[in-house]
């Protein structure tokens, strides 16, 4: 596997709490869920870029991930993270940091894709496969659509926000985030894939996507990836950042942020 292109814009004034990365058998994008907490208990600027720095830490590790599927990986980590979390003390009663993962593992003969989260994963060649969710648009959605016709204040929005979260932790719902906290169920979707029937992998996160999925500034995965196989993939945010320059009514398309962390990272298998 090569590595065709990278890229992670941040969004807005917070640090970007995106990450991306590679090994020789591994490519992986992880989208930091925005701290609720206004200081870092962890040692990092905020907990949530912590819990990002040390998944990628571990997914560069070979003893952690060899011979291991996307789905064992992503399992022993969540176990590493609640022992470092326990190891420094975290406060039961502090919001937990918490993160979507989008997983490449190529090993032999086959590939496997895998998200935690609201990653997307694409796969293109003879085979195509995309994994991708809008179940955590949809329920942002809902939510900011209550918060205004309810009335409610910033405190009721924030506890809204909170008890999502954790429903999204214990894995409550349909759909689940990567946080290694005691409690955590992990919700996977993955896929797994002769290597010669795939041509290129695209790993995602959600602010990247919007590309295709929001913006429409590119027809179809397929036609994105080409153009940032031509053009690169910083050019591809850069489209993101224009469109939401000018486009004056996004916060009310279901995010609760306008302008996302853009991350990336293209394949050639």
């Amino acid at each position: 596997m090569n590595v065709v292109g990278a890229v992670s814009a941040v969004g807005g004034s917070r640090p970007n709490e995106d990450r991306y990365g590679h090994t020789d058998t591994l490519a992986w994008v992880i989208d930091g869920a925005t701290d609720l907490e206004p200081d870092s208990f962890l040692p990092a600027t905020s907990d949530v870029q912590w819990l990002a720095d040390q998944v990628g830490g571990y997914l560069r590790q070979r003893a952690v991930t060899a011979g291991l599927g996307a789905r064992e990986v992503l399992t022993r980590i969540s176990g590493r993270i609640g022992a470092d979390l326990r190891e420094l003390g975290f406060p039961p009663d502090r919001i937990h940091p918490t993160c979507s993962i989008g997983l490449l593992v190529v090993g032999g003969e086959a590939l496997e894709m895998c998200r935690v989260g609201d990653p997307t994963c694409v796969a293109l060649g003879r085979q195509e496969v995309t994994l991708s969710t809008d179940f955590f648009s949809r329920q942002e959605s809902r939510a900011v659509g209550a918060a205004g016709s309810l009335g409610l204040d910033d405190r009721e929005v924030r506890r809204g926000i909170v008890e999502r979260r954790q429903q999204y932790i214990e894995g409550q719902l349909a759909e689940s985030v990567f946080s290694g906290h005691p409690n955590a169920t992990l919700t996977f979707q993955s896929a797994r894939l002769a290597v010669g029937s795939v041509s290129h992998v695209l790993l995602c996160s959600d602010g990247f996507a919007r590309a295709v999925v929001d913006y429409r500034l590119y027809r179809d995965w397929r036609t994105l990836v080409l153009a940032a196989r031509d053009q690169g993939l910083p050019a591809v945010a850069e489209a993101i950042r224009a469109h939401e320059k000018k486009a004056v009514h996004l916060a009310a398309a279901g995010h609760f942020k306008k302008s996302d962390d853009a991350t990336a990272i293209i394949i050639s298998v």
